[in-house]
């Protein structure tokens, strides 16, 4: 049998990702249900950045003359991100007429 120091670190990560959800989560809230809903956003949310941060740093470990491209993709997501979130290209709402009868 292995030493627990001696085992590999990952074997550690669902634990501990359940753990701060949990202890997020409960920071947030007082009902159960909600506590197990809300941690298991923030499970998905983790293991999502996590994963893609993954996967992102393999291909450009793999594949390393596409960096560049890379990138530029990231690049324009996030200009596209800009875009639709800004205030400034946002459509504003027409002003609403007065009320006569506040007179």
């Amino acid at each position: 049998m292995t030493p627990f120091a001696s085992q590999n670190m990952y074997y550690h990560l669902p634990v501990l990702l359940l753990a701060v959800s949990l202890v997020y989560s409960a920071t947030r809230h007082d009902r159960w249900d909600r506590i197990l809903l809300e941690a298991g956003g923030w499970i998905f949310r983790m293991v999502s950045f996590l994963g893609g941060l993954g996967v992102a740093l393999y291909v450009l470990t793999t594949f390393p003359k596409l960096w560049p491209y890379a990138a530029g993709g990231f690049a324009a997501v996030m200009i596209g991100y800009y875009i639709v979130t800004s205030p400034l290209f946002r459509k504003s709402a027409p002003p609403k007429p007065a009320d006569p009868a506040k007179k």
